[in-house]
């Protein structure tokens, strides 16, 4: 029986280990790339060559019905580009899937000083999403092809890899595993004593929260067995999810609440130049962090995107760079561990 979250798998030889091709892999991470830079190439020269057409519409300039066939012709372009830049991004992403590594779960749980990636296994399905729109909510047509290629585990695991190898047990069942962390298998009378080691062994354990058992039973392991300045909660959910586990887990620990908006109210301008109300709903997949202190007083560091006047790639990610790079650099210090 399972609850969505607990490592169970009848024997390690379901590993999607045998369904990896390597090779292939590689062909579609190449062609995915293709795919992206002709797809972006098509689609921003369309729409370029678009702008270029309507200013001269709009000037009433010589040779009108040139300007508005050549208008007529961008758009099948800018799609065409647009779908050879999407499937590229889906082709590399599957590519990644094959070549991501497998590990012997007997020789990872003996590693020291790794970071290891906790979650519930539904949240797969959101990690292993990409943006479909800039960081920040940006709009328009040419931006798309600015999209990242990444998934947010993929986005994550950048982040921490500076911390060390990211590793985390594999949802059973899947038929290759994700992109980003490297994974491990194993079986379903097993896995709490793996993780518990994984645990007691890990430089930095990362939780993203949620209510199944198997979630709130790492949390508690990881409050008994690890120092808490080496425990790092992962938001990607909303606050009403962070409250039920939050509520579960009050008696072990006391987490701080969701903190609101520092600024819930824009002005009108503001409101404008982004845009509408509706792009200043915009938010981060990963809503915050909490660290603890030596006495597990927790601290909740949140992204919050309404700090930001007008929300862009570079503001984004200098707010990133601003709340997550202390975090980093301050667990990048802790002592390593052998």
């Amino acid at each position: 029986m399972t609850n969505g979250n607990t490592y169970f798998l009848r024997n390690n030889d379901r590993s999607p280990r045998g369904r990896q091709d390597r090779a292939v892999g590689r062909r579609l991470i190449a062609v995915g790339w293709v795919l992206r830079v002709g797809g972006a190439v098509l689609g921003l020269g369309s729409v370029f060559v678009a702008q270029a057409c309507v200013r001269h519409l709009l000037e009433g300039t010589s040779h009108q019905g040139g300007w508005l066939l050549a208008l007529l012709v961008c758009v099948p372009v800018f799609f065409l580009g647009w779908c050879g830049f999407a499937l590229g991004r889906v082709w590399a992403q599957s590519g990644r899937r094959h070549t991501a590594e497998i590990l012997d779960p007997l020789r990872a749980a003996h590693s020291a000083g790794h970071v290891l990636y906790l979650r519930p296994f539904d949240l797969d399905q959101v990690m292993s999403a990409m943006p479909l729109e800039l960081s920040g909510g940006g709009a328009g047509a040419a931006n798309l092809f600015f999209l990242s290629g990444r998934t947010q585990e993929e986005d994550m695991v950048r982040r921490f890899r500076r911390l060390g190898r990211v590793l985390a047990i594999g949802r059973p069942g899947e038929v290759l595993p994700e992109a980003g962390a490297e994974r491990m298998y194993v079986a379903d009378d097993e896995w709490q004593r793996v993780v518990s080691g994984l645990i007691a062994r890990a430089g930095v354990v990362t939780l993203s929260v949620g209510t199944g058992r198997g979630t709130v039973w790492e949390f508690m392991e990881s409050l008994r067995v690890l120092p808490p300045e080496r425990l790092v909660l992962l938001i990607y959910c909303d606050r009403t999810a962070y409250d039920e586990f939050r509520a579960v887990v009050a008696e072990q620990c006391a987490l701080p609440e969701y903190p609101p908006p520092a600024r819930p109210e824009r002005p009108r301008w503001e409101v404008l130049m982004n845009g509408g109300r509706k792009r200043l709903l915009w938010d981060f997949a990963l809503k915050g962090v909490i660290v603890f202190g030596p006495d597990w007083q927790p601290r909740f560091v949140r992204f919050d995107p309404s700090t930001l006047r007008v929300p862009s790639v570079f503001s984004v990610r200098k707010l990133l760079r601003r709340e997550l790079d202390p975090v980093l650099d301050r667990l990048k210090a802790l002592p390593a561990r052998r």
